[in-house]
Parts: C-alpha cells; structure tokens; sequence
C-alpha cells in the first residue's frame, strides 16, 4: 500500500525506512528516516552505468544477483528497526528498490508501507511549504562579536524552556571562515531546509522565537528570503563580553583537550585561507602559533585583527540595537533575555515607528 507524503509526516506509528545507498541517504533525507541501503554505494553506482550502457534488463538482473543474498539481512533490520511501528519503505521516486522490498515483507508476513513518489515527493512538499510559508512568530535575534557567547545563550534559553532555533547547529557551520571545523561535514541545502521546516513548525504559535543574526547565507547554506526578512524585522539584541572572555570561549568551542590530526587539519587550511585578507605575514604568524600549541593567542589575534574588523556591524557603535545584554555571565544573560522577552512588543512597536 502506497500513502502520501503529507499523511506519512501526520503519522507517529509508522518509522521511515530509507532503503537509497548510504551516499544518498547522507546528502538529504527525510528527518528521523533509518538507512537500511538496498546497495551500497559501489553497488548503486555499478548498477547505474549498466543500465545506461546495456540496457534495463541487464540492470535488474545484476541488481538481483546483488540484492538476494541481502534480503534476509535486510529483513531482519527492518523488523527490528521498527519495532511496535509500520516500516515506510521510501526510494528517490518510489520505485523498484522501495517496491521490491516491500513486496518482500509482503511475502514473509510482515506489514509494510511504501512512500508514494518517495524521496523526490518530500522534496517537492518542504519546497512548497519553504516557499509559501506563513510565519506567525516574530523573532528576538541575537547579534554580538565573535566569541561573545551567542550560542551558549541560545542551548541555556532552550533548556529554560524557550524557543529556539540554532540555524548554525541546523546548517552544522558557524558561519565564519572556521564555521565548518569540527562539524563533521556539514548539512546540505536540502536537509537544512527540511529542518529548518521542522523547527518552524514546532514553535509557529509562540510569539516570540529567539534565533542568532545571521547574514543571507550560512557557509554553504542559504537562509529562505521570508526568514531572513523576519529576522531583519525582530527584536535586535547585542551581546557583549571582554575580549579575555571571548578568547575562553573561542578555544572552549574549537580545542578539544586532545587535538585530533584532522581537526589540526582543518584549523590549518582555515588559516591558509585568510591570506588574501590577513596577508602573508600575518597568516604564517598565526600558523605558527598553531604550530606551538598557542591556541589563545590565535583566538585573541584573530578577534583583534580579523573579526571585529570584519564584523563590525556587530559593535553597539556601528549598529542600531533595541538593547545590550551583557553576556559574562551566561546564567544571568539567558535570565535577562527572558525579562526582554516580556517588553519584546514594545521594543518592535518602538523601531516600527
């Protein structure tokens, strides 16, 4: 039986099952989707070029030598991912690699469910509704400099009960030249927008949401107009800290207490990529630095000579704020950011006029 994208997302019983090639299912899924491939990469991708070159019968024969030694494996890990729950088999169009699954469990007693259209049908549904969406909330948005603090303030409001929403966690980057470093391999377009979907529609009747300012775009993500429009229409707010403070952070957030090789790497070829801005000089200083341990000094050179430079329109005297908080004391900032959170309607009546 085949059900349509907007019953399968209303559904708590059923567990989504996407059988694509963990390569795809990396790329963009559908949020809270199991991977049980059909193939592998390797396989999928040999499957592919016989196709083009020998022909469709060809192509399914392979798959099938590929596919049968798998099926009671395959089985086994779909009943026990589902557990109390329907499996919803879903391919990228909802065709032979969903259906050839389910009419598996068909066969072996196991109740089952197919995704009409699969994958390319939850795309198409987060696309119109990205597109077309309705914000009801209006947002309270955090600016400050580098290291100021920023998202420490958002997971302590989050765990007072507000909401939230962390468009660096969803994007996993944090949006600046080292935005990308230690966050795994960051978020597609796709699986940011549907995320980002999830997380709107989880807060849509608060009014007031608490969110980080950010600019268009999020390294390699780019922000809906609708939201960045809301954004710039909210409640700016600016944190500050000493730069001692910033510097802490800074290393808190990018140094674990043992430097693993690639994240080594990864600071490095940051680095490299300053010289056009930093010249050089400047860059060979600071890989140095990496070079000797000096993770502080790097921190504390590159806010100096780098980020309050070019992210200025974050210094209360470059930019319009309805108020400072000051953010030394995390605790305390989160608890004056609930006390502006009541006055919030005045503040965005007072900057409309």
């Amino acid at each position: 039986m085949e059900i349509e994208i907007q019953e399968a997302l209303q559904r708590s019983d059923i567990l989504l099952i996407d059988v694509r090639s963990p390569g795809e299912y990396a790329e963009a899924s559908i949020p809270g989707a199991v991977n049980i491939p059909l193939f592998e990469d390797r396989e999928h991708h040999q499957v592919g070029i016989i196709f083009h070159q020998l022909g469709e019968a060809e192509a399914r024969r392979v798959a099938l030598e590929i596919i049968a030694p798998k099926l009671p494996g395959l089985v086994d890990k779909i009943v026990k991912s589902s557990g109390i729950k329907t499996p919803l088999l879903y391919c990228q169009r909802g065709g032979l690699r969903s259906l050839s699954l389910f009419e598996i469990l068909k066969i072996t007693g196991i109740p089952a469910l197919r995704l009409k259209k699969g994958y390319k049908a939850y795309r198409q549904y987060v696309n119109k509704r990205i597109t077309t969406y309705k914000l009801n909330s209006k947002f309270i948005v955090l600016h400050g400099l580098t290291g100021v603090g920023k998202t420490v303030v958002l997971k302590k409001l989050k765990a007072k009960g507000c909401p939230v929403i962390d468009l660096e966690g969803l994007a996993k980057h944090r949006g600046s030249v080292f935005g990308a470093v230690g966050m795994d391999n960051g978020r597609s377009q796709k699986d940011f927008d549907a995320l980002l979907l999830q997380e709107l529609d989880r807060y849509n009747q608060e009014e007031y949401i608490f969110i980080e300012g950010e600019g268009r775009r999020i390294g390699n993500i780019y922000l809906p107009p609708f939201l960045a429009k809301a954004m710039d229409e909210g409640c700016q707010i600016l944190l500050t800290a000493s730069m001692e403070t910033r510097v802490n952070r800074i290393v808190e957030t990018y140094i674990p207490a043992s430097m693993p090789e690639h994240l080594f790497d990864d600071l490095k070829a940051a680095l490299e990529a300053l010289r056009k801005r930093l010249g050089n000089k400047k860059v060979d200083l600071l890989l140095n630095m990496l070079e000797q341990g000096n993770y502080r000094d790097i921190a504390r050179t590159m806010c100096s000579d780098y980020y309050d430079l070019f992210y200025s329109d974050s210094r209360p005297e470059c930019s319009q704020f309805e108020t400072l908080v000051d953010a030394e004391n995390i605790e305390l900032a989160a608890d004056k950011l609930l006390e502006i959170r009541k006055q919030a309607k005045s503040f965005l009546v007072k900057s409309a006029k």
